[in-house]
C-alpha cells in the first residue's frame, strides 16, 4: 500500500501531465481558424484534433519576403521542392521556394514577342518539362528543364469541336507514358486526349447525364414549347481539374453539380483508368461530395484534387473553402478549412499542392493572391501513418499507429477499420470482424467474415469428416450387430422348435 505522501505525488504528476496535454491541445485548437471534423456512420459531423494548421502566407500584396505579387492566379503544381504556379492576370508562370523566394519567371514561349496570354493551368513532368495552358491563345506550350521553348500543341483537329466554338485549354496533366489530357472551356465531351507526339486522340472519360425523373417528365409531357425553350439543355458536365496519380490513373473534379445531383450521390470526383473508366473506389458508408449537410451550410464544390503514393486523395472545395481528404476506400479521413476575413482562412481557393514528404499541404488563393502552408501536426502523421503501413502491408506497425491514433481520437472508425485491417493482413480474422464491427464497416465485416468461414472450414473439415464416417461406421457396426443378434435369435428359435 502507497503512503500518502508518494500518492500525493503521483497524482499530482499525473494531472500535470494531463493539464499539459489538454493545454497544448486547446492552444492548438485555439490557433486554428477553423475546425476539424470528419464523418461517421450516420452521417454525422464528428470533432477531431486537427490533422493539419496553418503555418503561413507567402506572395500575397502584405508579404514582405516576396518582390512579387500574384494577379488572380488559377492553378499550382508542386514537383521537389518547388512550387510551379499560373499567375494568370499577370500572364506568366512563377516559380518559387516554400518560403515564397522567386526562383524564376515564364513569360513567353519561344521568343520575347511570343508572350503567355493569361495562362491558367501547368504541370511538370518527371523530367521536369514545364506544361503550360496558355489559355488567351488557344494553346498548350511544353518548356524544357531550363524553360526553353520545346513546341506547341493548338487546337485538336476534330469536328467534333465546330469551327465557331472558341477553345480555351484550362488544366492540362501528362501521365508516364506521354499522354496528355486537357480540360477545355465550354467542351463537355470529357477530357481532350493527345498522344506524346501532340495529335488529337478523342476524348475520354466523359461525364454521364445526370436528369431526375421530375425533370424528365416535367419537360417532356407538361412543359409548353415556351417553356422548354427556356430550360437549361440537359448536357454532361465539364470537369473543373485533374491529377494524375502514380499509377497513370486520372483524378477528375466536378464543380458544377446542382444540389439535387449532389443529394442523390451524383459523382463529384472521378478516378479514370486509360480507357476512361472510373475505378474510384467508394465502399464508405458515406457519399463523396464534400460535406453531407449541403442543404444547411452550401453544397460544397470540388475545384483540386492531389493524391498521394498510398491511395489518399485530398480535395479543395472553393465553395465553403474546405479541404477534404479520403483514404483509397472512400472513407472520410478528415476534413479542414474555412472563408474568412481571420489570417489562415481563405477567400476564394483554387488550387492544392500536397509536399512529397506529405507533411505540408498548399493551397492557392485566387483573390487574396497568395499560398497558404498548412503543416501535418502529430495526430496528422499517425493517421497517415497508419494508412500508408495498412497499403504496404506492414500489419505490426499499423496496428500500433492505429492504437494511438484511436488514443488520441477514440471515436475515430477509421482506426478500427484500420486495425480490422491490420488483423486481416495477419490473418486473424475474427479479430478483424469484431473491429470492423466497431467501425461500423459492413463491406469489410462481410470480408472478414467469408475468410474465418473458410479457415473454420479448413481447421475442421477433415476432423469433421473423421467424426461423421466414426459415427457413420458405429451406427452401422452397431445395426448390423442388433441385426445379427435377431437373426441368431430366429435360427435359435426355429431348431428349438424343430
Amino acid at each position: 500500500m502507497l503512503k500518502p505522501k508518494p500518492l500525493i505525488s503521483i497524482l499530482a504528476l499525473f494531472i500535470v501531465t494531463t493539464g499539459i496535454w489538454i493545454a497544448s491541445f486547446i492552444s492548438a485548437s485555439a490557433n486554428a481558424p477553423y475546425e476539424s471534423y470528419n464523418y461517421n456512420f450516420w452521417g454525422e459531423a464528428v470533432a477531431q484534433p486537427h490533422t493539419f494548421l496553418y503555418k503561413k502566407s507567402f506572395l500575397g500584396a502584405g508579404d514582405k519576403n516576396s518582390d512579387t505579387t500574384l494577379n488572380f492566379p488559377k492553378d499550382m503544381f508542386l514537383k521537389g521542392e518547388k512550387l510551379y504556379i499560373a499567375d494568370t492576370g499577370n500572364s506568366r508562370i512563377l516559380v518559387t521556394d516554400f518560403d515564397g523566394n522567386v526562383l524564376n519567371e515564364y513569360t513567353c514561349a519561344s521568343d520575347s514577342s511570343d508572350t503567355f496570354k493569361e495562362p491558367q493551368g501547368v504541370f511538370v513532368t518527371d523530367e521536369d518539362h514545364i506544361y503550360i495552358a496558355d489559355s488567351g491563345n488557344s494553346r498548350l506550350v511544353e518548356l524544357d528543364e531550363k524553360g526553353a521553348f520545346v513546341r506547341e500543341i493548338g487546337r485538336p483537329v476534330t469536328t467534333l469541336i465546330t469551327d465557331s466554338q472558341q477553345y480555351t485549354p484550362i488544366k492540362v496533366v501528362v501521365d508516364h507514358a506521354g499522354r496528355i489530357y486537357v480540360i477545355a472551356y465550354g467542351i463537355n465531351m470529357g477530357l481532350i486526349e493527345f498522344d506524346k507526339n501532340g495529335e488529337f486522340q478523342g476524348f475520354m472519360g466523359a461525364t454521364e447525364v445526370s436528369v431526375s425523373m421530375f425533370t424528365y417528365i416535367w419537360k417532356n409531357y407538361f412543359s409548353t414549347k415556351q417553356q422548354q425553350e427556356r430550360m437549361a439543355t440537359i448536357v454532361p458536365t465539364e470537369y473543373s481539374n485533374i491529377c494524375v496519380d502514380k499509377e497513370n490513373f486520372i483524378y477528375a473534379t466536378i464543380n458544377n453539380l446542382s444540389g439535387e445531383d449532389l443529394a442523390s450521390g451524383a459523382d463529384a470526383i472521378r478516378r479514370l483508368n486509360p480507357t476512361g473508366v472510373d475505378v474510384l473506389r467508394r465502399l464508405s458508408n458515406n457519399k463523396i461530395i464534400g460535406d453531407l449537410d449541403g442543404y444547411q451550410n452550401g453544397w460544397s464544390s470540388f475545384c483540386d484534387v492531389a493524391v498521394n503514393d498510398d491511395g489518399c486523395y485530398f480535395v479543395l472545395d472553393n465553395n465553403d473553402g474546405k479541404i477534404f481528404a479520403y483514404d483509397y476506400d472512400g472513407n472520410n479521413l478528415f476534413v479542414f478549412g474555412q472563408i474568412g476575413i481571420k489570417e489562415g482562412n481563405f477567400q476564394k481557393p483554387v488550387a492544392i499542392a500536397l509536399s512529397e514528404d506529405e507533411k505540408k499541404i498548399f493551397v492557392l488563393d485566387n483573390v487574396l493572391g497568395n499560398v497558404m502552408e498548412f503543416d501535418i501536426t502529430d495526430y496528422g502523421e499517425l493517421l497517415l501513418g497508419a494508412i500508408r503501413n495498412n497499403s504496404i502491408g506492414n500489419s505490426e506497425e499499423a496496428t500500433r499507429l492505429w492504437n494511438e491514433v484511436a488514443t488520441y481520437n477514440s471515436n475515430n472508425e477509421l482506426a478500427y477499420i484500420g486495425l480490422g485491417k491490420a488483423s486481416m493482413d495477419a490473418e486473424d480474422y475474427k479479430a478483424a470482424m469484431e473491429y470492423f464491427k466497431l467501425g461500423n464497416n459492413r463491406k469489410y465485416y462481410s470480408k472478414a467474415l467469408y475468410y474465418y468461414r473458410k479457415e473454420m472450414m479448413e481447421k475442421f473439415f477433415a476432423r469433421g469428416m473423421l467424426i461423421i464416417i466414426i459415427v457413420i461406421v458405429t451406427a452401422i457396426c452397431i445395426k448390423g450387430f442388433f441385426a445379427y443378434k435377431k437373426w441368431v435369435g430366429k435360427v435359435k428359435c426355429y431348431m428349438e422348435n424343430h
